[in-house]
């Protein structure tokens, strides 16, 4: 069990990634979905719940593993921009770098209350950097971006400093940081485990569109990928691994195989026919599932967005309250 706490954020972003998993398998690997059926009716048969933990948690905890640093890159990656006149860039404006920038730009009063000679200079170069305040958040911001950079770099700097001191002070003290933390873990991995089950969807959905059109669809995600990994081949060092680009092109190619095969078909029931009645035609999703789909999606990357500001905001508070404490704890007087 206690594994299980340790880890309990991350297997609840791998069991909510085995829906679209099994999405996965129904649309691309229907022949085999009798084997997944034998294997869970196995399961259930052995009348051990033991064996279902052990085999529940051996899918979680690496698929969650995997979705949470996936997650991570693809909510804070700023490879995804494009020049769209002389002087300005369109780039993705909402990533956990730049939501992080804007709190410290609103706390910039706070920052100057902060003590540790560590902190000076950044803090300095941070408060004499304020141009950079203005297009943090905005998805539209000038081509010469090397300041708009230096602030966000200054501000990871800051906070990553602020969290580490925090962190050290034990469990107990930082309670409130953690539950926002596993939060932010969650929501993200959900966020991005919801936009995978509806893009799969909305592939699904669009199987039932014109030839042509089914052609251009995955375009939406190719073209996207594409200016990605340029950017990325550009600007990023070799070790840092093209997770969002990834993302986009595998979502692109499955996208591009499911329209343009034929489409899936449901199973026959046993007593009809395969001539019988509607049963045969070919399966459709409700356009109800990829509504909740796309609902899902919003709602879990608004509440990772609101909870990253908390989180950050809270380690702020923390540390400036730890950094203007006295020095010595207060005692009594014994006379």
């Amino acid at each position: 069990m206690g594994a299980l706490s340790i880890a309990f954020d991350t297997i609840v972003v791998g069991a909510l990634a085995l829906p679209w998993v099994l999405l996965v398998i129904h649309l691309f690997f229907s022949d085999n979905e009798s084997s997944l059926q034998s294997l869970l009716a196995w399961a259930k048969s052995q009348d051990q719940p033991a064996l279902a933990g052990v085999l529940l948690f051996a899918m979680t905890y690496p698929l969650g593993s995997a979705v949470s640093r996936i997650a991570q890159d693809f909510f804070d990656d700023d490879d995804l921009h494009i020049q769209v006149s002389d002087p300005l860039l369109l780039r993705v404006g909402i990533t956990e770098t730049s939501i992080r920038t804007d709190v410290y730009c609103q706390k910039q009063k706070l920052l100057t209350q902060m003590h540790p000679d560590s902190l000076t200079d950044k803090r300095q170069r941070f408060k004499s950097n304020e141009s950079g305040c203005q297009y943090t958040g905005r998805w539209i911001i000038p081509q010469d971006q090397y300041w708009i950079h230096q602030q966000q770099d200054l501000a990871k700097d800051i906070f990553y400093v602020q969290e580490g001191a925090l962190l050290l002070k034990g469990t107990d003290a930082t309670e409130k940081l953690r539950v926002f933390h596993d939060q932010i873990m969650v929501l993200r991995g959900a966020a991005f485990d919801a936009l995978i089950a509806f893009s799969l969807c909305f592939f699904w959905w669009c199987a039932k569109f014109p030839f042509w059109l089914r052609c251009v669809v995955p375009l939406a995600y190719f073209l996207p990928a594409g200016m990605a990994l340029y950017n990325h081949r550009l600007e990023r060092p070799a070790s840092d691994p093209p997770y969002m680009e990834f993302t986009l092109l595998s979502l692109a190619i499955a996208g591009w195989y499911l329209l343009l095969r034929s489409t899936p078909k449901q199973k026959s029931v046993p007593g009809k026919a395969p001539g019988d009645g509607p049963i045969n035609k070919p399966a459709q999703p409700r356009l109800a599932y990829l509504v909740l789909s796309l609902f899902l999606t919003v709602a879990a990357f608004f509440g990772w967005w609101a909870t990253q500001v908390l989180y950050d905001e809270q380690v702020i508070y923390s540390y400036t309250a730890l950094s203007d404490g006295p020095s010595e704890p207060a005692t009594l007087n014994p006379k």
